[in-house]
């Protein structure tokens, strides 16, 4: 967990560093002119992601690994009126610790509505939303000398959070993002037990934190490149399901700490 931690602190200090020597060097060139900047209120964006993974599970010592995937999202997004944007995201990748590997497969979709609300020279801009997600997480365990076990978890979840952006010149924006994701219907399905899929207990302590830097590409802003630093906390809850005569069948909790960046290209029309 401490190397988890290390890792993460690396990257967002290098993150941090880069984005002061970039905003240090181009702030002095860049002059805000706000009416050459057509109105736009298509948002389209895609791009590739790196994570790092801390797993815990009760009974086992951490798993900790790495992770590559892509995402995209569309967003309807006009000044001071409604919002609507739909976002999906794909990450694999391999945990391990001294006993056994964890392949984990995370598949997120987020349907969203909500509200924009913009100053009036429209340098700054903040969100609020919600709607209806759902993630699959998808876990192969194998351990020494024993036959893989697979865990397959859907997970439907209310997103409530906001999106915030300042653009402090013509080129340069920088915003800070939170969402929450209580669930309302976890399940797990175990592969060697077929057709037996199992509720679980609803955790309500999700959450995500982005904080996304974007530079125009154009002067329009009409392209744009996104280096967006995150950290996300998620947890599967213990299942509720118990045998005749009441006894729990005791498949535990588990405790995700995903941190990492996304490089994204992104497009107003």
């Amino acid at each position: 967990m401490n190397g988890f931690y290390f890792c993460l602190s690396r990257v967002f200090s290098f993150i941090g560093a880069w984005g002061l020597l970039l905003t240090g060097l181009l702030s002095a060139e860049c002059e805000i002119n706000w009416e050459d900047r057509c109105e736009k209120n298509s948002y389209f964006q895609i791009g590739a992601s790196y994570t790092r993974v801390n797993l815990r599970i009760p009974g086992f010592s951490s798993f900790d690994g790495n992770l590559g995937g892509i995402q995209g999202s569309y967003e309807y997004m006009p000044k001071d009126s409604l919002y609507a944007g739909l976002r999906a995201a794909w990450k694999q990748g391999k945990t391990e610790n001294s006993d056994a590997d964890r392949r984990l497969i995370y598949i997120d979709v987020q349907e969203r509505l909500g509200y924009t609300f913009a100053s009036c020279c429209q340098d700054w801009s903040m969100t609020l939303f919600t709607g209806l997600g759902y993630r699959f997480l998808g876990h192969k365990l194998k351990q020494c000398e024993e036959p893989s076990i697979k865990f397959e978890y859907n997970e439907f979840y209310i997103p409530v959070g906001f999106l915030s952006e300042y653009r402090f010149c013509s080129c340069w924006s920088v915003g800070f993002n939170f969402v929450w994701m209580p669930q309302i219907y976890p399940t797990v399905e175990i592969k060697p037990l077929q057709g037996a899929r199992w509720c679980l207990q609803e955790k309500l302590s999700n959450f995500l934190v982005e904080v996304p830097l974007t530079y125009d590409l154009t002067g329009d802003s009409c392209y744009m490149v996104i280096l967006k630093p995150f950290y996300e906390r998620w947890e599967d809850g213990r299942s509720t399901a118990k045998t005749f005569s009441g006894q729990e069948l005791g498949l535990p909790k588990n405790a995700y700490n995903f941190g990492g960046i996304e490089l994204n290209f992104a497009l107003y029309f």
